[in-house]
């Protein structure tokens, strides 16, 4: 039951995109997963200092929800990164955390090699870390791996 959760809130952060066959109408789920990222920024923060807290709007929401992947608006990308959080895609640090995402992966794309994966999450994580802002920090990481798991011939995520 927590692997299913885990694996519906990744459709919603966009590491696994949603496809939604008509734009005006909701897509399967629609309900269960806004209560899902609803949850997700509840004790969620963009900065350290926890002054600014997360907000969820229809307008981000539904660009998480069609799989949008550029131009992300910040408010969607800082719910991208409070779905990131609450499900241990970002470690406490905000830094990828390999460990579960390999986890996840060998469930969902089991055809994905771990070594291979591995040098994406590692390129990737040098590519996070250079970020402060944590929002952006989820935009890029997501971004990142799925451009270099493009590049190296996986396109079905």
């Amino acid at each position: 039951m927590e692997i299913l959760i885990v694996l519906q809130i990744l459709a919603v952060s966009s590491v696994f995109t949603i496809t939604i066959a008509a734009a005006e109408s909701e897509p399967p789920h629609y309900s269960s997963l806004r209560v899902m990222a609803e949850a997700a920024i509840e004790d969620c923060y963009e900065d350290s200092a926890q002054s600014v807290k997360v907000q969820i709007t229809d307008e981000s929401f539904d660009e998480i929800l069609k799989g949008s992947r550029t131009n992300l608006s910040h408010s969607a990308k800082c719910l991208r990164y409070c779905i990131m959080r609450k499900n241990g895609l970002l470690s406490m640090d905000n830094s990828i955390d390999e460990e579960n995402i390999l986890q996840i992966f060998e469930i969902i794309h089991p055809q994905i090699k771990k070594d291979s994966l591995l040098d994406v999450l590692y390129k990737c994580a040098r590519e996070t870390d250079k970020q402060t802002d944590n929002c952006e920090r989820a935009f890029v990481a997501t971004s990142c791996i799925l451009r270099e798991l493009q590049a190296d011939g996986i396109t079905d995520i």
